[in-house]
């Protein structure tokens, strides 16, 4: 989409800086992050943190964001039609689908590994091809039909048509169909995730099935006591539904201002800049998201204290689910002590696992993934696929 609109009331020079910064901004911090990511990937020290099927997809994700930025930025400056804004059109709207499906593999790769133990390293593939070909496929017959280009009402790089219903089908199957399916399905990824957590209690091996018994089996305490990392896991799938479901409301808005013609500026302006800044903040966004990153963290933690990962190796290590959460043992092995214990007893504890969090896990086999049980309340035990599958 293009700034430089007769439409806009406010200075079109001042609209052009805010949208640019904000695209500039999460480029930047994307490209940062993709060079940490290699660096820490190729060093020995913290290789082993990264090396997971969920931080994969992310990178991924964020090449594609690095990718649609910069396509986006490039589109800002083009004030008129021509085939370079068909192009910057169809690459934009490419990456921005094959991120958002990244996103969505992310979410549904980790109640696949861990509730119907599904091996991840062997979907990994399928998750790239199926998202790739889907963003391809439908972009590919918008830009080849010509519905890719100049919108001389809106005036902006979107889709192109004279014909405001073939405009509004081509939108629905080349862009939102795909945005609101992902964002729909992370939101049930994340109820199916938050279901099994409040089902079953996650508790090391070397704990007896009779000590489990002996923990509060009741829903709302689990909660309680996990709700850091339900709102870790819930971050993705909160964000992507806020920004898809704004964008397709946006649109849809402005493709009912171009079947109508309507031709007053005050409105026009407004939504153009806020789906625009919303376009522009996606990459900034996510990439806030990913620096976070507890698997990332790590990384950079054994990079910059390498001569304590030995001594890190050593201790008992947590139940790492995948890029986005960590469960320690005092995380998932809930007792009738945690709730006695003090908020600053707490804190320490917090502390404690954030320091000795760890991907490694002893007697797991490397292949598989196999390890840790799975603990119902009657004391069955299950065999779950983690680590690097998730």
């Amino acid at each position: 989409m293009s700034l430089a609109s007769r439409s806009w009331s406010p200075s079109p020079r001042i609209c052009i800086q805010v949208i640019l910064g904000i695209t500039i901004s999460g480029v930047g911090l994307t490209a940062v992050l993709l060079t940490l990511y290699g660096y820490a990937a190729l060093n020995p020290a913290s290789r082993r943190y990264l090396d997971r099927v969920s931080f994969r997809l992310l990178t991924y994700a964020l090449i594609a964001h690095l990718c649609f930025g910069i396509a986006f930025a490039i589109g800002t400056l083009i004030p008129y039609p021509g085939r370079g804004c068909a192009l910057l059109s169809f690459l934009g709207n490419l990456t921005f689908v094959f991120s958002a499906g990244m996103f969505f593999s992310i979410a549904i790769n980790l109640p696949l590994v861990l509730a119907f133990n599904v091996n991840g390293r062997r979907m990994e593939k399928y998750y790239i091809i199926g998202n790739l070909s889907c963003a391809i496929i439908s972009n590919v017959a918008t830009y080849a039909s010509g519905n890719f280009g100049w919108d001389d009402v809106n005036e902006t790089c979107w889709y192109h048509s004279k014909d405001p219903t073939v405009m509004l089908h081509w939108l629905i199957g080349s862009q939102t169909v795909w945005i609101l399916f992902a964002s729909i399905a992370e939101v049930i990824a994340f109820m199916v995730i938050i279901g099994y957590i409040v089902a079953y209690r996650l508790i090391p091996e070397n704990i007896p099935a009779t000590y489990s018994s002996t923990a509060s089996p009741r829903p709302g305490l689990t909660i309680f006591r996990l709700r850091n990392i339900i709102l870790r896991i819930g971050l993705y799938p909160l964000v992507s539904c806020i920004v898809n479901t704004s964008i397709t409301v946006v649109q849809f808005y402005l493709f009912q201002n171009h079947k109508e013609h309507v031709e007053t500026s005050q409105p026009n302006w407004k939504l153009n800049f806020t789906v625009l800044s919303i376009y522009a903040g996606r990459p900034l966004i996510y990439g806030l998201l990913a620096a976070t990153d507890p698997s990332f963290v790590r990384a950079l933690r054994a990079l910059r204290h390498p001569e304590l990962e030995t001594q890190w190796q050593d201790r008992t290590p947590p139940l790492e689910m995948s890029t986005i959460i960590c469960l320690s043992q005092d995380e998932i092995s809930i007792t009738e002590q945690d709730k006695e214990a003090t908020p600053g007893s707490s804190m320490q504890a917090q502390i404690k696992r954030d320091e000795t969090c760890t991907v490694s896990i002893r007697g797991t086999n490397s292949e598989m993934g196999k390890m840790r049980s799975l603990v119902d309340r009657d004391g069955t035990r299950a065999s779950i696929d983690l680590v690097a599958h998730i």
